[in-house]
């Protein structure tokens, strides 16, 4: 590989073997080099390949503007998170998550807290994602010597949410939905906490999951059944009450209007985790 552009002494902008311009970070890579120059490829810590010229330009911006301390760390702590939960990641996140640690360190020492409204939802929708959260938040502590509050592993879980391959970066979104819809079943039954680890909770979570992500993107491809939803709307009567609430709310802050066999899966799945904490 050949140096096309020097950035700095720890960056330089080459081609790779398919011709795709590439950024490539390695401690001193270019130091006492020129264009042209071969690139020590001993030195090469990290390649990241833009999608375009334009995601190029906002690589280049973001890895110049990050001091390598944030760098080299969040580098680090992500290949250890792959290979232990064998995930696979988008190269986004070393920028993504080095300049959310950047902005989070600054406020702490400028005594300025965020408070995370959605950590419980993102604690059980993500549980990987969340355990990888609390586990980062420790090494960032640690690393910067701060205490950041356990609201910060939330936000840090979200990374990775949206970092894999696959994501649409809509976690935050996916969450606060989410949210509003099991805020609205717990005000109308009464109730002040879910089984967390309840089967039935679980398979509500991940329903609701992909209806969020369905409504986000426009992906609804229903096919209605009248008789079996009168049928459930029958036999169901108080999960039917709860189900227009939900209605109503998605009608009124997101201007959709849920369709019959969605509202018949929330009824059935309503149903179960209610019946369920009535046995607790």
């Amino acid at each position: 590989m050949l140096i096309s552009k020097i950035l700095n002494n720890n960056l330089v902008l080459s081609r790779d073997e398919k011709g795709r311009e590439v950024i490539v970070k390695g401690c001193g890579i270019a130091f006492q080099k020129k264009r042209g120059a071969a690139i020590d490829e001993s030195k090469i810590e990290k390649i990241f390949v833009p999608k375009n010229k334009n995601n190029s330009r906002q690589m280049q911006e973001y890895l110049l503007s990050i001091p390598e301390e944030y760098l080299d760390f969040v580098q680090n702590q992500v290949e250890e998170i792959k290979e232990k939960y064998d995930l696979k990641l988008n190269d986004s996140i070393c920028l993504s998550l080095s300049d959310h640690l950047m902005g989070s360190v600054k406020r702490f020492r400028e005594g300025i807290r965020l408070t995370n409204v959605l950590l419980v939802d993102i604690r059980q929708l993500y549980r990987t994602e969340y355990q990888i959260g609390v586990h980062l938040l420790e090494e960032v502590n640690k690393k910067f010597h701060t205490s950041l509050p356990l609201d910060e592993a939330g936000f840090l879980a979200l990374h990775f949410v949206n970092a894999q391959e696959g994501s649409r970066e809509d976690g935050y979104e996916i969450s606060l939905i989410v949210k509003e819809v099991l805020d609205i079943v717990k005000q109308y039954y009464q109730i002040e906490k879910f089984d967390e680890d309840s089967l039935y909770y679980q398979r509500f979570l991940t329903h609701l999951k992909f209806f969020a992500q369905r409504y986000l993107h426009k992906e609804f491809q229903y096919t209605e059944d009248a008789e079996l939803f009168n049928i459930v709307k029958e036999q169901c009567r108080e999960a039917y009450g709860c189900v227009k609430m939900i209605y109503l709310a998605m009608e009124e802050k997101y201007s959709y209007a849920l369709t019959e066999e969605e509202m018949l899966y929330l009824m059935i799945h309503i149903q179960k985790i209610t019946e369920k904490k009535s046995e607790l």
